[in-house]
């Protein structure tokens, strides 16, 4: 199935913070020999982009994924989003910030 196809289906959907890590994921999990699509989307008008790489610049490239993920869904949560796609977003939109920080710290060594 084509990608439009799979969106007009609205099969199951994941979000990721790079496609790297989308195309790897797909691989890893297409036991139909690459039947999985990968496009890059847009986050929706609710996603608070500015305030998502703010708070993601306070804090430290060390810090776990699985805890910056936990920490923006219950942002988010607490925030009113009840949409598990919404929810979904933002956290991938926090770790793609992350992903950036991290990029910025290797390049620079610091």
């Amino acid at each position: 199935m084509g990608a439009a196809e799979a969106q007009r289906c609205k099969l199951v959907m994941a979000y990721f913070p790079t496609a790297a890590e989308a195309e790897k994921a797909g691989a890893a999990a297409s036991t139909r020999k690459g039947l999985i699509s990968a496009l890059p989307v847009k986050p929706r008008l609710e996603v608070p982009t500015g305030q998502i790489s703010w708070i993601v610049g306070n804090k430290h490239v060390g810090e776990e994924d699985r805890e910056l993920a936990e920490d923006f869904a219950d942002r988010a949560k607490r925030a009113g989003a009840g949409d598990p796609d919404l929810i979904a977003q933002i956290v991938a939109y926090a770790l793609a910030c992350h992903r950036a920080n991290q990029a910025l710290v290797a390049h620079f060594r610091l």
